[in-house]
Parts: C-alpha cells; sequence; structure tokens
C-alpha cells in the first residue's frame, strides 16, 4: 500500500509539489519575458535575444536572457514541461542542484548556439526555453529511469516518455534544423547527471567512513 501510494502522490503531484522553488522563479521570469515580447519587441530583439553579434559586443547576459523569451506554442510546450517535468526533477534532486542544472544547460546551449551560427557564417536569433526543457526532459529520464508515470490513459516508463519528447523535438526541428542545438539540451543533461553521480559516489563514501568511526548519523541528501 505504501508503493503505491507513493507511485501515485509522484504521478498526481498537488499544486505545491508543482510549484517548486526553482520552478516557479523560472515560470515567472517566462511571463515577464512573454511580457516583452508583446510590449517592448524591439528592446528584446536587440537586447535579450540571443545573437552572435551582440555576444561579440559583450552583452554577455543574453547567455541566460535568450532561455525567458517564448512565443505563445513555445510558452505552453516549454512551460508545461518545465512545470511537470522540471518540478519532479527539482523534489528528486532539491533546489540548489535544480538551479545549477539550469544554468548549465541553459549556457551551454547558447554558446553552442553561437558556436554553430559562427561556423555557419549566421546571425540567427535564438529564444526560448526549449534548451532548458529538453535538458529536464533528459534529466527526468536518467533520474527516474524505469519508475512509471500516468500519459494521457496509460503509465509509460520515465526513460520511455523522455524518449518520446526528445523524438518528437527531433523530427518537429527537421524544418529548422538549427532548432536540434536545443534538443541536444538532453544529452547535456545526461552527461551532468551522470558526472554529478560519479563526484557525489566518492564523497558520500568518505562522509560514510567517516561517521561510522564516530558512531554518529549522516544524512547523504
Amino acid at each position: 500500500m505504501a508503493d503505491i501510494s507513493r507511485e501515485i502522490q509522484i504521478q498526481l503531484p498537488s499544486p505545491k509539489q508543482l510549484l517548486t522553488p526553482a520552478v516557479t522563479v523560472i515560470l515567472v521570469l517566462m511571463v515577464i519575458g512573454y511580457t516583452l515580447v508583446n510590449y517592448a519587441p524591439d528592446f528584446t530583439r536587440e537586447h535579450i535575444l540571443l545573437t552572435r553579434s551582440a555576444l561579440c559586443d559583450f552583452k554577455v547576459w543574453q547567455l541566460m536572457s535568450y532561455a525567458f523569451i517564448n512565443s505563445g506554442c513555445g510558452m505552453l510546450f516549454n512551460g508545461s514541461i518545465i512545470l511537470f517535468i522540471g518540478s519532479a526533477v527539482e523534489r528528486e534532486w532539491r533546489t540548489r542542484t535544480m538551479v545549477l542544472l539550469s544554468l548549465a544547460l541553459i549556457i551551454t546551449c547558447a554558446l553552442a548556439w553561437f558556436l554553430v551560427n559562427t561556423l555557419l557564417g549566421r546571425n540567427y536569433a535564438g529564444s526560448g526555453a526549449a534548451a532548458l526543457a529538453y535538458g529536464l526532459v533528459g534529466a527526468f529520464g536518467v533520474l527516474f529511469r524505469r519508475q512509471r508515470f500516468f500519459m494521457w490513459f496509460w503509465t509509460v516508463e520515465a526513460q520511455t516518455i523522455a524518449w518520446i519528447i526528445i523524438i518528437v523535438g527531433l523530427v518537429l526541428a527537421i524544418a529548422s534544423p538549427m532548432q536540434w542545438v536545443w534538443v541536444a539540451g538532453a544529452g547535456i543533461a545526461y552527461l551532468y547527471v551522470k558526472l554529478a553521480w560519479r563526484l557525489r559516489v566518492p564523497r558520500e563514501r568518505q562522509v560514510c567512513s567517516s561517521k561510522v568511526r564516530t558512531k554518529g548519523f549522516v544524512d547523504l541528501d
């Protein structure tokens, strides 16, 4: 009965569980960005969107600011993933790690966008939280793996849900291959989680050993 209750709690989180601290801040920033797009488009295009020329002029804040500028469809798609999947990742990994993961995804994909534009000699403007959304999907698939979640009318393993969303993203980006840079966020998150685990295990073993010697209690999380 305990296992069933825990499964239902994870699959059907309450509003309080969905609106975790980091997720709430990200969604608020996305709403602000959406407002800027509609009421200050020229300012947004010049100072907020991610462009190669602007980065060459040392507008380095664009490595992060672009992620909070979303169109209507992007706001719905990216916001839904961040709300439902991002909150699950944050509950599993805590807020601090969620913030570090989000920054790593946003900045790394921005640098990849800059590199691709430079190699192609283009100056496409990048925007949207897709890199963060796909990254959270990748982290979700790794962290929860075979745990089952409701998807429409049946339950599906977390890693299967992740693959479905990633494949859909790859297919949708065929018309605009530059968008594959954002989908690559899933791979970046996979490497990030694996690296975090490799770095954490030796540290936890060391802490456990020291606590065993002192016969004390240690909370590893």
